[in-house]
């Protein structure tokens, strides 16, 4: 389920990149390849979609946010109050199993930054948005996104 949720997280930054401009947009590294970043918020001890995207696409940059964790390449930010910089230019804004209460927080930055957002709630939990999310079914995956 988790490799089909970054399947389909990499499927639609190509499937969009010739009808969206905003995807057209070309972010270069120092070695000049083509990147689109992607963030996961609240990533926490749960790795195996960014590591998914990580490993399997080298023109998707991964950040990784959580207010505390032990790995190094984890991004400590506070979401009530966001580092708006770190966001900038996302694409795409995830988060699997956010806690009820932060998932506006989450939709806020989404908002702010204009990119599409995934949530991935518990497997019984409402979500606790402004906007109407659709429900989206990809391979195994169940998850509500929308785009800002």
């Amino acid at each position: 389920m988790w490799e089909d949720l970054g399947e389909y997280i990499e499927k639609f930054l190509y499937k969009n990149e010739s009808n969206n401009e905003k995807l057209n947009e070309k972010k270069y590294n120092a070695k000049e390849e083509y990147k689109y970043k992607v963030v996961e918020i609240g990533v926490g001890n749960f790795f195996k979609v960014a590591d998914y995207l990580k490993n399997t696409n080298n023109n998707i940059e991964v950040v990784m946010i959580d207010i505390d964790s032990k790995r190094k390449d984890v991004i400590k930010d506070d979401i009530i109050n966001p580092k708006i910089h770190i966001y900038k230019e996302a694409k795409i804004i995830y988060s699997i199993r956010p806690p009820y209460e932060l998932q506006t927080c989450i939709e806020k930055i989404a908002i702010k930054i204009n990119a599409l957002l995934i949530i991935k709630p518990l497997f019984n939990e409402d979500l606790n948005i402004k906007t109407k999310m659709n429900l989206k079914n990809y391979k195994k995956a169940i998850f509500y996104q929308h785009q800002y």
